[in-house]
C-alpha cells in the first residue's frame, strides 16, 4: 500500500506543478494579448489624430483640446504597453538592450543583436561599454 500511496502523492505533486506552469503561461499570454490590444487602439488613435490634423488644415480650424486629449490618450497607452512589455520580459527572464532596445536574455554579457557589451552595476542598472566611455569623456 505504501507504494501506491507514494505514487498517488507524487502524481498529485506533478499535477500541482503542471497547474502552476499552466497558470504562468495563461497569464503571460493574457499580458501579450493586452499589449497587442493596446497597440491596436493606439494605431487607431494615431489614425484619428491624422484625420483631425487633416481636417484642421483643410478647414483652417483649430481644435487643440481634441488634439491634446488624443495625445494624452496615446501617451497613456504607450505607458501601459511599456509596463506590459516589461512584465512580459521579466516573466521570460528577458530585458531590453540599453544600446539598441532589442529583447535579450538577462544573463547575456553581450547583446546578440548589436553586440554591445552589457555591464551590470551593483544597483542593477545595465550600461553598455560605449555609454561608460561617453561618461568618462565628460
Amino acid at each position: 500500500m505504501d507504494f501506491i500511496d507514494d505514487t498517488v502523492k507524487k502524481a498529485k505533486e506533478a499535477i500541482d506543478i503542471a497547474c502552476k506552469k499552466t497558470n504562468e503561461v495563461v497569464n503571460l499570454q493574457k499580458q501579450k494579448f493586452d499589449a497587442a490590444a493596446l497597440e491596436n487602439k493606439k494605431s487607431k488613435d494615431f489614425a484619428l489624430l491624422g484625420e483631425i490634423y487633416f481636417n484642421r488644415i483643410k478647414d483652417g480650424e483649430i481644435d487643440d483640446e481634441n488634439v491634446a486629449n488624443l495625445v494624452a490618450e496615446i501617451k497613456e497607452k504607450d505607458e501601459k504597453i511599456a509596463a506590459l512589455r516589461t512584465e512580459i520580459n521579466a516573466a521570460k527572464r528577458k530585458m531590453n538592450c540599453p544600446a539598441c532596445g532589442s529583447v535579450i536574455d538577462k544573463t547575456s554579457n553581450y547583446c546578440n543583436v548589436c553586440g554591445a557589451k552589457l555591464v551590470f552595476e551593483s544597483d542593477g542598472d545595465e550600461q553598455t561599454e560605449e555609454e561608460n566611455e561617453e561618461e568618462n569623456k565628460e
